[in-house]
C-alpha cells in the first residue's frame, strides 16, 4: 500500500462497514455516516453497487471507500478488504481484515466497525440513529478528556502562590515540574507567561495524530512550531493555532 494512502487510512482510523444492502438504501447509510463524521466506509462488493460507489465518490470526495468480496475494477475504489492473503488479481491496494482489525500487511492501520449500521435501522428508516452511533464510537476513538488547566503568570513566586492555594483548600498536592508548579494534576501554575492570553487547556486523546487529524477536518489549525514528539516520533502534543475563551489549547497522549 502506497504510504499516502497507508497513512489516511491511519488518520480515519475508524471505518463503518455498510452491510449487503440496495443502491437506494447505501447511499441513504453513507449520507448518515459522513454525517456522523465518518470518513472511512467499506461495502460488500458487487457489480450492481458500481454506480453507487461512483455517487459516493461525487458527493464526499473526502471519504476513503473499500470493498470487501471479489472486485473486477469496473469502478474506481480506494482500496480491496479480504480476509486472507493478497489476490494475484487484486487491482488496487489491498488491506488484510483479521475480526475488526485493518492490517497492511501485520500492522494494524484502522478499525472495521460493523454496528454502525443496523439493517433493523434500514428498514425502519432511522438514520439519526445511524448518525449518533458514528458519533459515539468516533468521540470513544479519540476518548477526548480535560487534562488540566494551565494558569500563565509573570514570575515563579506568583505561580507558587496559585498552587499553593489549590494544594490549602483542594487538598491538590503541590509540585515542582520545572517549568511550573502542579496542584495535584489538574492546575498547572506557570512560572512566567505562555501560550495563551490567560493561560492553556490541555485535552488528552487516545491518538493525538489522528485526532488532529479530526480537528482539522472540522475546520481547527494547529501551531506546529509547538510540537512535541515521543521517542519513537509519533505525535505526542500540539497547540492549536488559534485561541478559545483566552486560553490556547492543546491535545496530548493519554
Amino acid at each position: 500500500m502506497i504510504k499516502k494512502l497507508r497513512d489516511q487510512v491511519y488518520n480515519i482510523g475508524l471505518f463503518a462497514a455498510i452491510p449487503a444492502l440496495d443502491e437506494q438504501n447505501i447511499l441513504r447509510a453513507a449520507d448518515a455516516l459522513v454525517k456522523g463524521g465518518i470518513r472511512g466506509i467499506i461495502i460488500p462488493w458487487d457489480k450492481s453497487l458500481a454506480p453507487a460507489v461512483k455517487k459516493m465518490h461525487t458527493r464526499y470526495p473526502q471519504v476513503l471507500i473499500g470493498v470487501q468480496g471479489l472486485y473486477d475494477k469496473t469502478n474506481r475504489v480506494d482500496f480491496i478488504v479480504g480476509t486472507t492473503g493478497i489476490s494475484k488479481k487484486a487491482q488496487a491496494p489491498f488491506l488484510l481484515r483479521k475480526g475488526n482489525n485493518l492490517l497492511d500487511g501485520s500492522t494494524v492501520l484502522a478499525q472495521c466497525a460493523n454496528k454502525l449500521v443496523l439493517v433493523s435501522d434500514v428498514k425502519k428508516q432511522k438514520w439519526e440513529e445511524i448518525t449518533h452511533r458514528a458519533q459515539q464510537s468516533l468521540q470513544k476513538m479519540l476518548g477526548f478528556e480535560l487534562r488540566h488547566v494551565g494558569i500563565n503568570h509573570p514570575n515563579v513566586k506568583e505561580a507558587e502562590n496559585t498552587a499553593d492555594q489549590f494544594e490549602h483548600l483542594f487538598g491538590f498536592t503541590k509540585t515542582d515540574k520545572g517549568g511550573a508548579y502542579f496542584a495535584g494534576p489538574y492546575i498547572e501554575a506557570m512560572k512566567k507567561m505562555f501560550y495563551g492570553t490567560h493561560g492553556h487547556i490541555a485535552i488528552a486523546t487516545n491518538h493525538p495524530a489522528r485526532a488532529a487529524w479530526y480537528l482539522e477536518q472540522r475546520g481547527a489549525k494547529f501551531n506546529w512550531k509547538s510540537a512535541d514528539y515521543n521517542e519513537d516520533g509519533s505525535l505526542r502534543v500540539v497547540y492549536l493555532q488559534d485561541e478559545i475563551g483566552g486560553f490556547a489549547v492543546h491535545i496530548i497522549q493519554k
